[in-house]
């Protein structure tokens, strides 16, 4: 019987937002040696170590709040875990990436490329200056919405949200205070990720800029 000790890493990159997989077998995690993962950027993503024969220990830099986590999980999850085990970001509470068996990796990361893909094409793709940039922000804000902590200093969380080509542009149902948002290249992004709340507030009755 052969026994396929291996996993699937797919983690996005803290410097330019990429996400890619890296396939790991147990012949290239030797006990207590550092294996580290790169993007094709060049910018560092992950280290593993196996401390012992029970023990896989992941350090992986987060794109989410620019800081680096650490997890430990037994050799059994690791190497042969039958589903997909989130990489989490402690900041933000959202997933930066994860790790399992190679179809299931690749089924995820397929299904949110198809998801961006169908967003795009519900808003037109072409209109905005960085389309990608764009996606990938109503994407962060969608998630914040998600986990209740979009909202206006009113008290109100129905916000509403009007696209230019340029930035993302919140807007308060209750009392009109606007939030403007850009999302014109990596470093708005990075800006966008590092957040785990944002409310609208007025400044002299003029739009705010996020």
């Amino acid at each position: 019987m052969l026994i396929n000790l291996s996993t699937t890493i797919a983690l996005s990159c803290p410097a330019c937002g990429c996400l890619e997989k890296e396939k790991i077998n147990i012949f290239e995690l030797p006990a207590g040696e550092l294996k580290q993962l790169s993007c094709s950027c060049g910018a560092e993503k992950a280290a593993l170590k196996r401390k012992n024969n029970s023990q896989i220990q992941i350090h992986y830099f987060c794109l989410h709040c620019n800081k680096a986590h650490k997890i430990t999980v037994s050799a059994q999850k690791f190497w042969r875990s039958n589903g997909l085990h989130p990489l989490s970001c402690r900041e933000t509470g959202l997933n930066p990436g994860f790790f399992g068996p190679p179809t299931l990796v690749n089924e995820e990361i397929k299904k949110e490329k198809q998801d961006l893909e169908l967003m795009a094409a519900e808003l037109g793709f072409d209109d905005f200056k960085s389309p990608d940039v764009m996606l990938q922000s109503l994407d962060l804000i969608h998630d914040i919405a998600a986990d209740g902590a979009l909202s206006c200093e009113c008290g109100s969380d129905e916000i509403n949200i009007d696209l230019f080509s340029d930035k993302i542009q919140l807007i308060c149902n209750n009392c009109g205070s606007h939030l403007n948002i850009d999302a014109v290249n990596q470093n708005d992004l990075k800006n966008l990720r590092q957040l785990n709340k944002v409310q609208l507030h007025t400044i002299q009755g003029k739009p705010n800029n996020f």
